[in-house]
């Protein structure tokens, strides 16, 4: 026997009582019980739908909202680059907006109650997949209903609650007289909120060109927004929301007074204005 066995047989007879090694006996795991792993899955569950409510939040409050102001300024650019290479005079009539094709957008809704900076696209039919859900969209106009600056119903739609985008998700903060401004390729529309009520969704007559009173022909440029109620994910009605038009100026004035009073970001859309005449 080589000195290196001797002294490897030599430390196994110390480590083992009487020469002989023995395996230390195993601990047996002990069991779940069915309390345990039911309190281990609702934190999962509540993890998740904690992380689901940050999500939502971020996407909807800072990145759409980021998106849309973006977009929206590149649309206020456009708009007024065409103005100053092809001007024309404003003869004092209020003009109409042209129709657009399907998801084609037509203009920028800036509401102050909403919030400061709140601009939101409008494009062309209620469709969700190509605008209600979009990002880059979600305020679709009633096809049916009348265009910006035509006497009777220029109706849109948005959500108000949901992972995507929530247009008019704060509907509840308007007040009597709130001013709502739209921007167009044509010039900018500003209305005032008359009234909200909460209607049935197959109340459809609220679009007619006349709210409510389906058959009657418009007399007023009404707008009429759309969305469901309650706000927290709800769809069991609908609150609509009746504003009257009250003016109109061409791009080249540049926005409404009271709305670059009121929103600190609109100097920002403003194009450079030509000589006076």
């Amino acid at each position: 026997m080589t000195e290196d066995s001797a002294f490897a047989a030599g430390a196994d007879r110390a480590a083992s009582p009487g020469g002989s090694h023995r395996a230390a006996p195993r601990k047996r795991r002990r069991r779940l019980s069915p309390l345990t792993v039911i309190g281990e899955l609702l934190l999962v569950a509540g993890l998740a739908v904690v992380g689901y409510l940050g999500w939502q939040y971020w996407n909807t409050e800072v990145v759409v909202t980021a998106k849309q102001e973006e977009l929206s300024s590149q649309d206020s650019a456009r708009w007024n680059e065409a103005t100053a290479a092809d001007p024309a005079p404003w003869d004092g009539e209020i003009p109409v907006v042209p129709r657009v094709g399907p998801a084609e957008v037509f203009g920028v809704l800036y509401v102050p109650a909403f919030g400061e900076t709140f601009a939101n696209r409008v494009a062309e039919t209620t469709d969700w997949w190509t605008v209600l859900n979009l990002d880059e969209k979600g305020i679709g106009h009633y096809e049916d209903t009348q265009m910006p600056g035509e006497i009777g119903n220029t109706a849109l739609a948005g959500h108000r609650s949901g992972p995507l985008i929530n247009s008019f998700r704060e509907v509840a903060e308007l007040r009597l007289g709130d001013a709502l401004f739209l921007e167009t390729p044509v010039g900018w529309y500003t209305y005032r909120f008359r009234s909200v009520e909460y209607v049935l969704p197959n109340e459809v007559d609220v679009l007619a060109p006349f709210p409510r009173l389906d058959g009657i022909p418009g007399t007023d440029r009404i707008l009429t927004l759309t969305t469901c109620h309650p706000k927290e994910a709800g769809s069991d009605e609908r609150a609509i929301v009746y504003a009257v038009f009250e003016s109109y100026q061409p791009l080249s004035e540049g926005p409404p007074a009271e709305l670059l009073e009121q929103n600190p970001r609109m100097e920002a859309h403003q194009a450079p204005r030509g000589d006076a005449a």
